[in-house]
């Protein structure tokens, strides 16, 4: 009896080494997603809102943006932007389009990243674009809303926060407010009302864990192997198995 639990005490150690080297592997579940950035609130009574799309002969695809810094974040990690909340609304049947353009001098600058609806945009609530996008540490992004169906005088219009607060960092994630701005089919950009209603959702990604080298591996464990030896030589003595 004694042999058996001095021979499962040494099995246990040896799992729960190896269990803990390759645990010190292993990559730790993504946080979230959660709230990292906006001014959200609610939108149901607000009147103030920029058209996205049609508004003029002179204005024929309105563009409308705004604009979000990235500061340092801790380790090599990135914000994976996965969900882009908006308030919205329209009376027509718009064909919304939610991109993250990189910036350029203070404006938007190229697309990098397209979000998809959830459902068609028509009275006026929030709705929601799902994707996925890594913002990177101490770098400035635009959320730019346009309408692919501009063309046929179609408009919907982005609405301002009942509040009319600017958006803020949320969840100590260091993201802040960078601008809004307007452009007409992406001519000049001119800056616009700051509170028009938006939230980001992201997780944390972190940076791959380098690979181990199989020699180190092997010599970790060797040790593992030689300390475990010597635990059991002393358990053994403990149970009176051996002098």
């Amino acid at each position: 009896m004694q042999r058996v639990l001095a021979h499962c005490a040494w099995m246990v150690a040896v799992t729960v080494a190896v269990g803990g080297l390759w645990l010190s592997t292993a990559h730790a579940d993504p946080i979230g997603p959660i709230d990292i950035y906006g001014n959200l609130g609610v939108v149901k009574t607000t009147t103030t809102s920029n058209t996205v799309g049609y508004l003029s002969p002179s204005q024929a695809n309105q563009y409308q943006a705004q604009g979000f810094s990235v500061g340092p974040q801790l380790g090599n990690t990135a914000w994976n932007i996965q969900m882009i909340d908006v308030g919205l609304g329209s009376t027509g049947s718009p064909s919304p389009v939610v991109q993250i353009y990189s910036n350029s001098a203070g404006a938007p600058g190229s697309a990098l990243a397209s979000f998809t609806a959830g459902s068609a945009v028509s009275a006026k609530q929030v709705y929601s674009f799902t994707g996925s996008f890594l913002a990177q540490e101490n770098t400035s992004y635009w959320v730019v809303l346009s309408n692919a169906n501009s063309a046929s005088l179609v408009s919907y219009e982005w609405y301002t926060n009942d509040a009319f607060s600017a958006p803020s960092t949320n969840n100590a994630s260091g993201v802040s407010y960078l601008g809004t701005k307007q452009s007409n089919n992406l001519a000049a950009w001119t800056d616009t009302i700051p509170s028009l209603s938006i939230a980001l959702y992201a997780t944390v990604a972190v940076a791959p864990v380098p690979e181990i080298d199989p020699s180190s591996f092997g010599s970790a464990l060797a040790l593992v192997a030689g300390s475990l030896g010597l635990l059991e030589r002393r358990a053994r003595r403990l149970l009176g198995l051996t002098a």
